[in-house]
């Protein structure tokens, strides 16, 4: 396959690195210990990764009103079918519509901690059945300090790279997801919640001081799906840069890069909608369009700034 005018890779932040390493564009010294030909160095290809690490803290319910029924063989079956029949009933929702934004501590300048609320225990992402009324928060930092990197295992393009994401490596993260924690007992302390409420699942009561929040922490983290930045946007003066503000891959021709990968730091929040955003941008840039008019939106600051609530 010829390209007449460009490339554009869009595998993601693990793909797009990958397959630009495979095509002899990263570190020289890593290209050329798996005998690959140096098209272009570029040391930043498959640095600077970045995710969202979350916990799940789980609560029984005392009432019949959560998923776990659903979630059973029989009752799939007929909430798969009046999907399919009539798009109403509990297959119409994705059950996670519940969630916010909140800062971990007094002077944060815009939230750094993200919920997910669902009516429903998940055990080992949905991979084992739930066995118990129960509801439960995914939550973790949105803005975390460590950054992982990857590089390949070999020239074999269908041979995974090796990643090394690095989560929890700096003490910022370690102390963020304590208050992950602690917070989320707090919103699940609510009057509100009372008559729903019964003993705690994960962690459990038994889990109090830092350190014990801590071990849970590191047993039971799982990634939120949100690898990016591994070849970040920056100024050709930057050495670690990817892609320019073009999206044009440095030092290369009629090459760009278009997806998460490019983000120069995690977004505070789902990848989702803000690699859409990068798509039309991008999209706006190769057709030659202007870019859109700014305009004096005033952005919302809480009262609440200096006291976190």
């Amino acid at each position: 396959a010829f390209a007449s005018k460009e490339v554009i890779l869009s595998g993601g932040a693990i793909n797009s690195p990958q397959l630009l390493m495979l095509s002899g564009i990263g570190n020289a010294d890593d290209l050329k210990k798996l005998g690959i030909p140096v098209v272009c160095h570029l040391p930043g290809v498959g640095q600077n990764l970045q995710d969202h690490l979350e916990v799940y803290v789980q609560q029984k319910c005392t009432k019949p009103i959560t998923l776990y029924n659903a979630q059973k063989p029989v009752n799939m079956l007929r909430i798969g079918l009046e999907w399919l029949w009539k798009f109403t009933g509990e297959g119409a929702t994705a059950h996670l519509e519940s969630g916010g934004f909140i800062r971990s501590e007094p002077g944060v300048p815009h939230p750094d901690i993200q919920f997910h609320f669902l009516p429903s225990q998940v055990v080992d992402h949905g991979r084992v059945a739930s066995t118990m009324e129960a509801y439960q928060v995914h939550v973790g930092p949105m803005r975390s300090t460590s950054v992982g990197w990857l590089k390949l295992k070999s020239t074999d393009p269908n041979d995974h790279p090796i990643i090394e994401p690095n989560y929890m490596s700096t003490e910022r993260d370690i102390w963020e997801f304590r208050q992950c924690v602690k917070l989320t007992r707090e919103i699940f302390a609510q009057k509100a919640l009372e008559r729903f409420r019964g003993p705690e699942v994960q962690p459990g009561s038994h889990v109090q001081s830092d350190k014990e929040i801590d071990a849970f922490i590191r047993q039971k983290a799982d990634s939120a799906y949100h690898p990016s930045c591994t070849c970040k946007m920056g100024q050709l003066s930057d050495s670690t840069a990817v892609v320019d503000p073009q999206t044009k891959v440095i030092g290369v021709e009629n090459l760009r890069v278009v997806d998460a990968s490019i983000m120069p730091s995690v977004v505070s929040g789902n990848l989702n909608a803000p690699t859409i955003m990068i798509a039309e941008k991008a999209a706006d840039i190769i057709k030659g369009l202007p870019s859109l008019q700014e305009k004096n939106v005033p952005v919302y600051k809480p009262k609440t700034l200096e006291t976190q609530r």
